[in-house]
C-alpha cells in the first residue's frame, strides 16, 4: 500500500491500495460510483455517488479508482476527527468533488487551510489522452490554467488531471504544506496498479481511510 508522505492530523489508517494487496485489506463497498460530485455521510447502505465523509472511529471508508485518482481528506471539526475519500475522474472532477467536499468540512466547522490532503496515482498527463469536449468542460474551472493541457503526438490533446485536482486543492486554500500525494501513473506502472485504459476492466485500487 502507498501511504500519504505527511504525518496524520490524528490517529488513523489511509493509503492508496495497489495490485500487489490482498482485496481484504480493502473497506466494505459502501458507494456505486458514477463519476460525478455527490458526496455522502457514510452509513452501512450503499450510496450511489463519489465521495464518503465521517467522524466515526472504526469506520473505513474509500473509493475504487483504475485510471481516476483517488483524493482522501482528513481534518479536525472543533476538535473533533473528520475524514472524506473521493473519486475523481474527469467528469466528477470538473463537476466539483473536491470542492464539494472542501464545502462540507466547512460548513461543519473546519478550517481548510488545516486539512492534510493526499492525491493517489492516476493516469496522468502523459497518457491521459482526451477530446477537445474535456478540456472545454475543464477551462471553466477556476482554478484551470493553459498548461494543464497540450497536444499529443495523435493530435489529441493530454490533459494534466493530477495537476487540475492539485491547482484545485490550492485554489480552495489547502496547504501545500500538508500535501502526501502519491503521483503515480497507472498506465506506466502495469505491475503495481491497475489501468483500466490498459485493459484492466475488473482490478481496482482504493483510496481509504479509517479514523482510529
Amino acid at each position: 500500500m502507498l501511504v500519504p508522505t505527511i504525518p496524520a492530523p490524528f490517529p488513523l489508517r489511509w493509503g492508496f491500495t495497489t495490485r500487489q494487496d490482498h482485496p481484504a485489506d480493502a473497506p466494505p463497498i459502501h458507494l456505486r460510483q458514477i463519476h460525478g460530485g455527490q458526496i455522502h455521510p457514510a452509513t452501512d447502505a450503499v450510496q450511489a455517488g463519489d465521495g464518503l465523509w465521517t467522524m466515526e472511529p472504526g469506520r473505513p471508508i474509500g473509493v475504487r479508482v483504475a485510471d481516476c485518482v483517488p483524493v482522501l481528506l482528513a481534518g479536525l471539526v472543533r476538535g473533533s476527527p473528520w475524514v472524506a475519500a473521493l473519486h475523481a475522474g474527469w467528469r466528477g472532477t470538473v463537476a466539483g468533488i473536491l470542492r464539494n467536499g472542501v464545502a462540507l468540512f466547512r460548513e461543519q466547522g473546519g478550517h481548510p487551510e488545516a486539512l492534510v490532503w493526499a492525491l493517489g496515482p492516476g493516469i496522468r498527463k502523459c497518457h491521459f489522452e482526451v477530446g477537445p469536449e474535456v478540456i472545454e468542460a475543464a477551462r471553466l474551472d477556476p482554478a484551470w490554467h493553459e498548461g494543464l493541457a497540450e497536444p499529443g503526438p495523435t493530435g489529441k490533446f493530454h490533459c494534466d488531471l493530477h495537476g487540475l485536482l492539485r491547482a484545485q486543492a490550492l485554489d480552495l486554500g489547502l496547504d501545500p504544506a500538508k500535501e502526501g500525494s502519491a503521483p503515480r501513473c497507472t498506465m506506466c506502472e502495469p505491475e503495481l496498479l491497475f489501468s483500466y485504459r490498459r485493459g484492466d476492466l475488473e482490478g481496482r485500487q482504493w483510496g481509504w481511510v479509517e479514523i482510529l
